[in-house]
């Protein structure tokens, strides 16, 4: 992968950062999640913790079908190749009828039981009543641009090689500038940012699909008044490896997750512009809570017990992870938002 990048680059020049992540992480035969995310690789995701994650959104699942009057419902889930939440959701549902369980994944096409991994979102047949959408750390896996504030104005920083890889300032890329002009960011000068503009066309893909239904975002992020009162100064860039963040993200590549925090005002703004309504924003902690993981507790083992307080935990990953909830063409707030 080094010698075929630097390849590239000493025949074309820089080039983004969006296309230096969507060969390292997206390649099919090296690229990080070229046959998707290996169980417990590197680092671990709330559905590999234990399976109580999936069951209390099984809970909530069956809660949304009985509070919209709807007997059938269609799951299309974005990323999640380890099929985890997707086992874990399956197996707790018993009031709610499946019609469906579509699992977008850029690298795995296969089945398993009414699971079905997809790589293209045209393959989703999203029938039921409604269509549940849901979303575990899928934004923060996407390639993505980095900017920086010059002297009142955006550059773009971008990934060259000479002796070795290194980074440089230019002007911003046509379509970054574009992405910009309709969701801008603000920042000071000397200050670093990432830009997920690859987060849209998939978006607006699942909209098309969706005329009724639900949409769960669980990630990483913060918010634009974070960034302009001089949080992440240095941008949110991380790299793991071997449950290890690493600063060496030019080496390893392709055995090193690259990702980065959200920024969910432009994940917001991309979703109301495509005619969704947010419901709310809380820390997974306080959803799993209101959506009945305490009740699942009660009666699990003391091993899943154990696991789950990781989940729910303010001072764990339940404080450092958001839920967002999004819905479309419904007469009724989504539950756990507290939306009247």
């Amino acid at each position: 992968m080094k010698e075929r990048l630097a390849a590239r680059m000493d025949r074309e020049g820089p080039i983004t950062f969006e296309a230096f992540l969507e060969t390292v992480l997206y390649d099919e035969e090296e690229g990080y999640y070229r046959a998707g995310k290996p169980d417990g690789r590197d680092y671990y995701t709330s559905p590999e913790i234990g399976p109580l994650f999936g069951g209390t959104i099984a809970r909530y699942v069956e809660a949304f079908c009985e509070s919209l009057g709807v007997k059938s419902i269609t799951i299309l889930e974005l990323g999640g190749a380890s099929g985890r939440l997707a086992s874990g959701l399956v197996s707790a549902l018993d009031r709610a009828c499946l019609d469906g369980y579509f699992i977008f994944d850029r690298c795995i096409e296969r089945a398993c039981g009414p699971v079905q991994w997809i790589r293209s979102l045209d393959r989703a047949r999203l029938g039921g009543d409604a269509v549940f959408v849901v979303a575990n750390e899928f934004f923060d896996a996407l390639p993505f641009h980095r900017v920086a504030g010059r002297q009142g104005a955006i550059q773009e920083i971008y990934v060259g090689h000479g002796e070795g890889f290194f980074e440089e300032i230019g002007p911003m890329s046509n379509g970054l500038k574009a992405y910009l002009a309709r969701y801008p960011v603000f920042l000071q000068d000397g200050q670093v940012s990432e830009v997920t503009r690859s987060g849209l066309p998939i978006l607006e893909r699942v909209s098309s699909l969706v005329e009724r239904g639900c949409f769960l975002i669980f990630d990483y992020g913060y918010h634009q008044a974070e960034v302009a009162s001089g949080g992440f100064f240095d941008g949110s860039l991380l790299g793991y490896r071997s449950f290890r963040i690493r600063d060496d993200l030019f080496e390893h590549l392709g055995q090193t997750d690259i990702t980065h925090h959200v920024n969910l005002d432009h994940l917001t703004a991309m979703l109301v512009d495509l005619r969704w309504r947010k419901e709310g924003e809380v820390d997974q902690w306080r959803f799993l809570q209101r959506a009945g993981m305490l009740e699942l507790l009660a009666a699990s083992s003391e091993k899943e017990r154990l696991a789950a307080k990781w989940l729910i935990n303010p001072e764990g990953l339940g404080s450092t992870i958001s839920v967002l909830g999004f819905s479309k063409g419904l007469s009724i707030p989504m539950p756990g938002f507290g939306r009247s």
